[in-house]
């Protein structure tokens, strides 16, 4: 996997034929679709996270670890399955089903066939929702078609210092949705973005990936040539913002996830042009992962109040900068 391309995602949507959408269901209907789901789901290997039962920390795993959405709590009548080295299964979250996969060390193409492995499995015994000319169906239109949705996770550091707009706004003139979380000045915490397709219509699955796969290389290089100007025209201002992050890492007492996102990018850019030398492997993002604030409370074994987890991130910060420098 490039520095530069974070890990793939995979989501791939379907739906009941005969049924309404699960956007127009009552809760019995709801109720229903659970139970339909359950036996074809424990018949392949899934055991059902019963998510009433589960501890509050065990929500926010999976929440943190990109499993399921913050929203997809709030509902009633919902399903979570899961198996060892396989999709996650999601039942009445948006859509009837929805399979999830991430990675950060399989390619697109590994993942494309795990998913769509599971789906065929799936298939032989549901009949879903199919439309000649527009495809599987979807609640949402830009759902339809494949239901198929890739996502890239790319790190793009200099791209964002530059100012990434127009490559945004060319992206999106293309089909491509280039997405990010933002700080309060509008920068990519952490200078990592999702890639993906605007819609899902118009084109066979494979297309999909293997455009996806390209533009991402595409953006990688431009990513490349940006550290090289960022390097050679503001070496005094790249070393300046990384030895401040390095600064704020390993002295702060209290310290912010979004400052702490901000500076582990900063100081991991620092690393890949050499103004920084680690005396181990530094993989940022899992570092980063590990600082949130979902790992530190899931850690603890306790939900932390705002200033709690503040004061034990700073304490982890300035022992990994240690680590990692010293």
């Amino acid at each position: 996997m490039s520095k530069i391309i974070l890990g793939y995602k995979l989501k791939l949507y379907r739906n009941i034929d005969g049924k309404k959408f699960v956007n127009t269901m009552t809760e019995e209907e709801l109720k229903k679709n659970l139970e339909f789901f359950y036996p074809i789901l424990t018949d392949l290997g899934y055991t059902k996270v019963d998510m009433e039962k589960i501890s509050s920390l065990k929500k926010l795993e999976y929440v943190e670890n990109g499993r399921i959405g913050k929203k997809f709590l709030e509902k009633s009548n919902i399903g979570f399955y899961e198996k060892k080295d396989a999709p996650d299964i999601l039942i009445n979250a948006g859509e009837h089903v929805e399979l999830s996969i991430f990675s950060r060390t399989k390619t697109l193409s590994d993942l494309f066939k795990e998913i769509y492995s599971l789906e065929e499995n799936l298939e032989d015994k549901i009949n879903f929702a199919f439309d000649p000319n527009f495809g599987y169906l979807s609640s949402r239109v830009l759902n339809s078609g494949t239901g198929l949705k890739p996502i890239v996770l790319l790190y793009l550091p200099a791209l964002n210092y530059f100012g990434i707009n127009e490559i945004a706004r060319g992206l999106s003139r293309l089909g491509y949705t280039l997405g990010s979380y933002r700080d309060s000045s509008n920068k990519a915490l952490g200078s990592i973005y999702t890639l993906s397709f605007e819609s899902t219509f118009g084109e066979d699955e494979k297309s999909y990936v293997d455009k996806l796969k390209i533009i991402a290389r595409e953006i990688a290089d431009v990513e490349r040539e940006n550290r090289k100007k960022l390097y050679l025209d503001n070496i005094i201002t790249l070393e300046d913002m990384v030895n401040r992050s390095f600064g704020v890492l390993a002295n702060a007492r209290v310290l912010s996830e979004e400052e702490m996102m901000q500076s582990m990018s900063t100081i991991n850019l620092g690393i890949e042009l050499s103004i920084l030398k680690p005396n181990r492997e530094f993989d940022f993002y899992e570092e980063i992962t590990k600082l949130r604030n979902g790992h530190l409370q899931i850690e603890r074994g306790a939900i932390l109040d705002l200033k709690s987890r503040d004061i034990l991130r700073a304490n982890k910060a300035r022992a990994l900068m240690k680590e990692v420098f010293k």
